[in-house]
Protein backbone atom coordinates (compact mmCIF):
# COMPACT_ATOMS: atom_id res chain seq x y z
CA UNK A 1 0.00 0.00 0.00
CA UNK A 2 1.09 3.82 -0.48
CA UNK A 3 1.04 5.48 2.65
CA UNK A 4 1.13 9.66 2.63
CA UNK A 5 1.71 11.72 5.80
CA UNK A 6 1.25 15.52 5.52
CA UNK A 7 3.15 17.44 8.90
CA UNK A 8 3.21 21.27 8.70
CA UNK A 9 6.70 21.41 10.00
CA UNK A 10 9.66 19.08 10.23
CA UNK A 11 9.71 16.86 12.98
CA UNK A 12 5.41 17.26 13.20
CA UNK A 13 5.34 13.68 11.43
CA UNK A 14 7.54 12.50 13.16
CA UNK A 15 6.03 12.97 16.61
CA UNK A 16 3.09 11.71 16.12
CA UNK A 17 2.87 8.76 13.57
CA UNK A 18 6.85 7.78 13.29
CA UNK A 19 5.90 5.17 14.86
CA UNK A 20 2.80 4.40 12.64
CA UNK A 21 4.91 5.01 9.38
CA UNK A 22 7.73 2.94 10.94
CA UNK A 23 5.60 0.01 10.87
CA UNK A 24 3.79 0.22 7.38
CA UNK A 25 7.32 0.14 6.51
CA UNK A 26 8.46 -3.04 7.55
CA UNK A 27 5.20 -4.59 6.33
CA UNK A 28 6.54 -3.54 2.93
CA UNK A 29 4.25 -0.11 2.08
CA UNK A 30 5.28 2.89 0.61
CA UNK A 31 5.61 5.87 2.66
CA UNK A 32 5.82 9.37 1.69
CA UNK A 33 6.72 11.70 4.38
CA UNK A 34 5.61 15.52 3.01
CA UNK A 35 6.17 18.39 5.11
CA UNK A 36 4.71 21.54 3.95
CA UNK A 37 6.71 24.33 5.32
CA UNK A 38 10.23 25.08 5.32
CA UNK A 39 11.02 25.59 9.37
CA UNK A 40 12.76 28.08 8.80
CA UNK A 41 11.02 29.84 12.22
CA UNK A 42 13.11 28.23 14.55
CA UNK A 43 15.60 28.35 16.22
CA UNK A 44 17.37 31.70 15.78
CA UNK A 45 19.38 32.36 12.99
CA UNK A 46 19.54 33.00 9.44
CA UNK A 47 16.18 31.93 8.03
CA UNK A 48 17.56 30.24 4.52
CA UNK A 49 20.66 28.88 6.41
CA UNK A 50 17.57 27.11 9.39
CA UNK A 51 15.48 26.13 6.03
CA UNK A 52 18.44 24.04 5.20
CA UNK A 53 19.05 22.47 8.33
CA UNK A 54 15.86 21.78 8.81
CA UNK A 55 15.66 20.08 5.44
CA UNK A 56 19.07 18.19 5.48
CA UNK A 57 17.04 17.16 9.16
CA UNK A 58 14.00 15.59 7.72
CA UNK A 59 15.69 14.04 4.75
CA UNK A 60 17.69 12.23 7.82
CA UNK A 61 14.43 11.20 9.54
CA UNK A 62 13.01 9.86 6.29
CA UNK A 63 15.56 7.78 5.17
CA UNK A 64 16.04 5.84 8.97
CA UNK A 65 12.39 4.12 7.55
CA UNK A 66 13.40 4.57 3.91
CA UNK A 67 10.90 6.82 3.16
CA UNK A 68 10.07 8.95 0.18
CA UNK A 69 10.42 13.07 1.22
CA UNK A 70 8.47 15.77 -0.38
CA UNK A 71 9.31 19.05 0.53
CA UNK A 72 6.77 21.82 -0.36
CA UNK A 73 9.21 24.40 1.07
CA UNK A 74 6.22 26.74 1.42
CA UNK A 75 7.95 29.45 4.27
CA UNK A 76 7.25 28.69 7.91
CA UNK A 77 4.36 30.87 9.07
CA UNK A 78 3.33 31.63 5.57
CA UNK A 79 0.87 28.85 4.67
CA UNK A 80 -2.10 30.08 3.19
CA UNK A 81 -5.06 28.37 2.22
CA UNK A 82 -4.97 29.45 -1.32
CA UNK A 83 -5.43 28.06 -4.98
CA UNK A 84 -1.19 28.29 -4.80
CA UNK A 85 -0.98 26.15 -2.06
CA UNK A 86 -3.79 23.72 -2.56
CA UNK A 87 -2.38 23.00 -5.94
CA UNK A 88 1.01 21.59 -3.96
CA UNK A 89 -1.18 19.07 -2.01
CA UNK A 90 -2.88 18.11 -5.27
CA UNK A 91 0.40 17.31 -7.15
CA UNK A 92 1.72 15.79 -3.87
CA UNK A 93 -1.50 13.37 -3.71
CA UNK A 94 -1.86 12.83 -7.21
CA UNK A 95 2.20 11.20 -7.56
CA UNK A 96 1.86 9.32 -4.14
CA UNK A 97 -1.27 7.86 -5.10
CA UNK A 98 -2.74 6.84 -1.49
CA UNK A 99 -4.39 4.39 0.09
CA UNK A 100 -4.73 6.42 3.39
CA UNK A 101 -3.39 10.06 3.88
CA UNK A 102 -2.31 11.38 7.31
CA UNK A 103 -2.34 14.80 8.65
CA UNK A 104 -2.82 17.11 11.74
CA UNK A 105 -6.67 17.23 13.51
CA UNK A 106 -8.39 20.53 12.89
CA UNK A 107 -8.01 21.82 16.66
CA UNK A 108 -4.09 21.52 16.81
CA UNK A 109 -2.42 24.87 18.08
CA UNK A 110 -0.37 26.00 15.41
CA UNK A 111 -2.29 27.69 12.35
CA UNK A 112 0.23 26.33 9.75
CA UNK A 113 -0.84 22.99 11.38
CA UNK A 114 -4.55 24.04 11.13
CA UNK A 115 -4.12 25.26 7.65
CA UNK A 116 -2.17 21.94 6.60
CA UNK A 117 -5.59 20.08 7.55
CA UNK A 118 -7.92 22.07 5.56
CA UNK A 119 -5.84 21.91 2.61
CA UNK A 120 -5.42 18.13 2.92
CA UNK A 121 -9.04 17.99 3.32
CA UNK A 122 -9.64 20.12 0.12
CA UNK A 123 -6.73 18.44 -2.23
CA UNK A 124 -7.63 15.07 -1.87
CA UNK A 125 -11.25 15.96 -3.42
CA UNK A 126 -9.88 18.43 -5.98
CA UNK A 127 -7.25 15.51 -6.53
CA UNK A 128 -10.41 13.34 -8.19
CA UNK A 129 -11.35 16.28 -10.10
CA UNK A 130 -10.80 14.89 -13.96
CA UNK A 131 -10.61 18.73 -15.50
CA UNK A 132 -8.79 20.14 -12.21
CA UNK A 133 -5.49 21.94 -14.48
CA UNK A 134 -2.29 19.54 -14.24
CA UNK A 135 -0.22 17.60 -15.55
CA UNK A 136 -0.92 14.58 -13.85
CA UNK A 137 -4.03 12.42 -13.85
CA UNK A 138 -6.62 12.31 -11.77
CA UNK A 139 -6.35 10.20 -8.41
CA UNK A 140 -9.61 7.53 -8.47
CA UNK A 141 -8.77 6.44 -5.20
CA UNK A 142 -11.43 6.09 -2.13
CA UNK A 143 -8.88 7.15 0.10
CA UNK A 144 -9.59 7.46 3.67
CA UNK A 145 -8.24 10.35 5.55
CA UNK A 146 -7.08 9.65 9.34
CA UNK A 147 -5.93 12.74 11.63
CA UNK A 148 -3.13 11.94 14.04
CA UNK A 149 -2.88 12.98 17.65
CA UNK A 150 -2.97 16.70 18.63
CA UNK A 151 0.22 17.97 20.09
CA UNK A 152 0.33 16.26 23.76
CA UNK A 153 -2.74 14.58 23.27
CA UNK A 154 -5.26 17.77 23.68
CA UNK A 155 -9.14 17.29 22.87
CA UNK A 156 -8.14 14.55 20.95
CA UNK A 157 -10.37 11.19 21.85
CA UNK A 158 -9.41 8.55 19.58
CA UNK A 159 -10.97 6.05 17.25
CA UNK A 160 -8.18 3.65 16.17
CA UNK A 161 -4.83 2.96 18.03
CA UNK A 162 -1.74 1.54 16.59
CA UNK A 163 0.55 -0.98 18.74
CA UNK A 164 3.84 0.74 17.60
CA UNK A 165 5.73 -0.89 20.86
CA UNK A 166 8.09 -2.69 18.33
CA UNK A 167 8.53 1.04 16.55
CA UNK A 168 8.95 3.31 19.56
CA UNK A 169 13.00 3.27 19.09
CA UNK A 170 12.48 3.70 15.21
CA UNK A 171 10.37 6.86 16.37
CA UNK A 172 12.90 8.26 18.85
CA UNK A 173 15.86 7.69 16.13
CA UNK A 174 13.84 9.59 13.48
CA UNK A 175 13.14 12.27 16.23
CA UNK A 176 16.83 12.58 16.96
CA UNK A 177 17.82 13.66 13.70
CA UNK A 178 15.51 16.76 14.11
CA UNK A 179 18.63 18.13 16.43
CA UNK A 180 18.07 21.91 15.48
CA UNK A 181 14.69 21.52 17.46
CA UNK A 182 16.52 20.61 20.64
CA UNK A 183 18.80 23.48 20.88
CA UNK A 184 17.31 26.01 23.55
CA UNK A 185 17.93 29.58 21.34
CA UNK A 186 20.12 30.20 19.03
CA UNK A 187 21.21 27.58 16.53
CA UNK A 188 24.86 26.39 17.31
CA UNK A 189 26.37 23.93 15.67
CA UNK A 190 28.63 22.84 18.44
CA UNK A 191 25.16 21.85 20.36
CA UNK A 192 25.54 18.26 22.51
CA UNK A 193 22.38 16.70 22.59
CA UNK A 194 21.40 16.06 26.31
CA UNK A 195 20.62 12.92 27.76
CA UNK A 196 17.11 11.32 26.55
CA UNK A 197 16.26 11.61 30.37
CA UNK A 198 16.60 15.41 30.18
CA UNK A 199 15.47 15.93 26.97
CA UNK A 200 12.34 17.51 26.10
CA UNK A 201 10.88 16.03 23.27
CA UNK A 202 11.84 12.62 23.90
CA UNK A 203 10.49 12.59 27.55
CA UNK A 204 6.62 13.93 25.24
CA UNK A 205 7.18 11.31 23.42
CA UNK A 206 7.33 8.89 25.38
CA UNK A 207 4.53 9.92 27.63
CA UNK A 208 1.96 10.38 25.01
CA UNK A 209 2.35 7.39 23.43
CA UNK A 210 3.31 4.99 27.06
CA UNK A 211 -0.26 6.87 28.00
CA UNK A 212 -2.28 6.49 24.20
CA UNK A 213 -0.57 2.64 24.87
CA UNK A 214 -1.74 2.16 28.15
CA UNK A 215 -5.39 2.83 26.44
CA UNK A 216 -5.14 -0.27 24.41
CA UNK A 217 -3.43 -2.32 27.10
CA UNK A 218 0.19 -2.33 25.13
CA UNK A 219 3.71 -0.23 25.93
CA UNK A 220 3.57 2.46 23.32
CA UNK A 221 0.78 3.37 21.02
CA UNK A 222 -0.26 6.09 18.20
CA UNK A 223 -4.30 7.27 17.81
CA UNK A 224 -5.88 8.64 15.23
CA UNK A 225 -9.71 9.48 14.18
CA UNK A 226 -11.29 9.83 10.46
CA UNK A 227 -12.74 11.55 8.48
CA UNK A 228 -16.35 10.67 8.11
CA UNK A 229 -17.03 12.24 4.55
CA UNK A 230 -18.35 11.09 1.12
CA UNK A 231 -16.17 8.58 -0.84
CA UNK A 232 -13.56 8.46 2.70
CA UNK A 233 -15.21 5.47 4.26
CA UNK A 234 -14.29 1.94 3.78
CA UNK A 235 -14.84 -1.18 5.49
CA UNK A 236 -11.76 -2.61 6.33
CA UNK A 237 -8.64 -1.65 8.51
CA UNK A 238 -5.50 -0.15 6.58
CA UNK A 239 -3.18 1.25 9.62
CA UNK A 240 -0.84 -2.18 10.67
Amino acid sequence: MNILAFGAHPDDIEAQCAGTLAKCAARGDKVTMCVVTDGRGRPKGDPDQMAAIRHQEAQESADVIGAELVWLAIPDGKLQVCDEHLHKFVETIRRAQPDIILTHPQDDYHPDHRYTYQLTLDAAQMARVRNYASDLPPFRGRTPIAFYDGVLGMSFIPEEWVDITDFFDAKIEMMSKHVSQMMPDTYDPNFVMPPKDENMFYRMLGLQSGYRGMQCGVRYAEAFIYWKSANRVVPYRILP
